[in-house]
């Protein structure tokens, strides 16, 4: 009877030691807000920042649109940025090796001070996407892709 009442016991250490971490609440809230409208520019607009690729505020800093892609197999290249391509919202690709190629639901990192570290994604098959940017770890935004099934 003592020993089942210490395995509970045991557990809940365990897992309050394994929760402690860095966490602040810029990691929950972030201290800073856009300030700029944000587009999804690519070969797909001629990387122009057209109304109808404009990011839409979804939550505390989280930011998407919808693309249709509609050649599957083709990389489609991109970037979010505000209309002037201005420094801090001109977002591409921290590190080429592990966040240029984007893949379905897995996030990378965004480097929003970059100038031509453009992402490239391809679709297996055409339909329509979201495309979204997190911020909230502002100088560390995560980009991600899901299809969107309508």
């Amino acid at each position: 009877m003592i020993m089942t009442k210490q395995i509970p016991l045991l557990v809940s250490a365990l897992l309050l030691g394994a929760c402690s971490s860095s966490v602040t609440i810029d990691d929950i809230v972030p201290a800073e807000e856009v300030k700029k409208p944000l587009f999804l520019r690519g070969d797909f607009s001629l990387w122009d920042a057209q109304p109808e690729y404009q990011m839409q505020r979804v939550a505390p800093a989280i930011y998407e649109t919808k693309i249709r892609f509609s050649t599957p197999g083709k990389a489609y290249e991109f970037k979010i940025a505000d209309a002037q391509w201005s420094t801090g919202y001109n977002c591409g690709y921290l590190d080429e090796a592990l966040d240029k190629t984007l893949e379905l639901g897995l996030p990378v990192q965004a480097d929003c001070n970059s100038v031509y570290n453009y992402f490239s994604f391809t679709p297996e098959e055409k339909g329509w996407y979201k495309v979204s940017i997190n911020f909230s770890r502002f100088k560390k935004p995560l980009v991600t892709v899901n299809q969107v099934f309508e």
